[in-house]
């Protein structure tokens, strides 16, 4: 008879596995790509388009001023892009002041007379952009100074409809943003596979840039959206579109600094996802867009759906702990209790679980100089450390996180948001 413990045991380690090759790739893959950029070494030549940095505002601070002025000091030819800072009908007199302080002959300010980040980009969209190409800044993200030309550089054929940068977070300072720190990397890297296999779907606001002729042409932001930038990106792939990937294009993101915003950013992620992939389910499963159909959003889901089991078993398997624990303590002595659920050692374990703990092994060596790929350099002892806090807690919390997000989003039928969307 199949024991269910080993059934469990099994998949963890085939998922390990899995994994482990992926990481591997995609970090072959990267530094392939970035030594062939060494030898060509992009002189930035090419055609150089004009661009409209967008930066949708709500209620920013200090950070409004600090994302412009990175903007500003660019190395794209001062003439061909300019700043639109757009703001909500409710945002508030400080960043109202913020906004004017920073106005000039290349900074427009923009009074949007609605709310909701997708609607007061359209209202700018119509009324103001002519540019060719349209930079996408959230009011808290800071660009390297050569993000433009890099993503310019991506638009080689009129099929590319937006290319997307790589974002990390700006100065993590503690255990929280540290650890989204190595969610960002991951997504980097998961971002680039997905670009490869022409099925990027995620058009992030943190420095993602789009044709302004392809955005009107498929009919702008949906304004009902909690999440328009996953939107944006499944309707460009859906209409034949290219959503692109530049992985040396570099953006910094401020990432939330506590526990419960943490929640409520990944919870309206998260609700927004299956919100999208339920709105264009018939459309993704067209022949034509079979690598978004068959590979794509079933690796998404499965990888998803993987993550929630782990936890569900995790918690059955500490309950049922906790529960024998408990029942040996009324029936003999504590110390009895613990010294006969306990006597483990290395060669009773059997092969299954030996195997789980090599590759496990293998799974977080592969990760770590992956993550050095994107990051350039780790830190031996302290992202050691950082990633196996990530893979073991982390990114069970985020399971959580997802599992809850389904739950809501079952009852609610609609995405998790506050209010307007924004």
């Amino acid at each position: 008879m199949v024991n269910p413990s080993d059934v469990y045991t099994f998949g963890i380690a085939l998922v390990t596995l899995i994994l482990a090759v992926f990481w591997l790739l995609i970090f072959i893959d990267i530094n392939n790509e970035r030594k062939g950029e060494g030898t060509q070494r992009t002189k930035k030549t090419g055609k150089l388009r004009t661009v409209a940095v967008l930066i949708p505002t709500l209620a920013e601070g200090g950070e409004l001023r600090k994302t412009v002025n990175t903007a500003l000091a660019s190395d794209y030819p001062k003439e061909l892009f300019k700043i639109y800072i757009v703001l909500n009908k409710s945002s508030p007199a400080i960043t109202r002041s913020i906004a004017y302080s920073l106005r000039s002959g290349r900074v427009k300010v923009i009074e949007a007379p609605m709310n909701g980040k997708a609607a007061v980009m359209n209202y700018a969209l119509k009324n103001f952009i002519r540019e060719e190409l349209l930079l996408v800044l959230d009011a808290d993200t800071l660009i390297n100074r050569d993000l433009m030309h890099k993503l310019v550089m991506q638009f080689k054929s009129k099929k590319v409809g937006g290319v997307v940068s790589s974002v990390k977070v700006y100065k993590p300072r503690n255990i929280i943003e540290y650890l989204q720190s190595y969610e960002y990397m991951l997504s980097i890297m998961a971002r680039k596979a997905m670009s490869v296999l022409g099925g990027l779907m995620v058009a992030h606001g943190a420095g993602s840039m789009f044709s302004t002729g392809i955005i009107k042409k498929v009919g702008y932001f949906d304004e009902k959206n909690y999440t328009e930038d996953i939107e944006m990106g499944l309707r460009l792939l859906v209409n034949g579109y290219l959503v692109e990937n530049a992985i040396d294009a570099v953006s910094y993101t401020i990432v939330p600094n506590t526990l419960k915003g943490l929640v409520r950013q990944r919870l309206r992620w998260f609700s927004g996802f299956f919100v999208n992939i339920l709105k264009y389910r018939k459309r993704i499963m067209e022949t034509k867009h079979r690598v978004l159909g068959l590979i794509i959003v079933p690796m998404s889901l499965v990888s998803i759906s993987l993550g929630i089991v782990v936890v569900i078993g995790l918690v059955y398997y500490s309950v049922s702990l906790a529960v024998y624990l408990y029942t040996l303590a009324l029936n003999t002595s504590l110390s009895y209790a613990f010294s006969s659920s306990f006597q483990l050692s290395p060669f009773s374990l059997n092969t299954i679980y030996m195997l789980l703990i090599v590759l496990t092994a293998i799974g977080l060596s592969s990760l770590f100089y992956s993550l050095r790929s994107v990051n350039g350099s780790l830190d031996a002892f302290k992202d050691t450390i950082g990633i196996l806090i990530y893979s073991i807690f982390y990114s069970f919390f985020l399971s959580f996180v997802w599992l809850a997000s389904l739950i809501m989003l079952s009852i609610r039928r609609e995405a998790v948001g506050w209010g307007t969307p924004t």
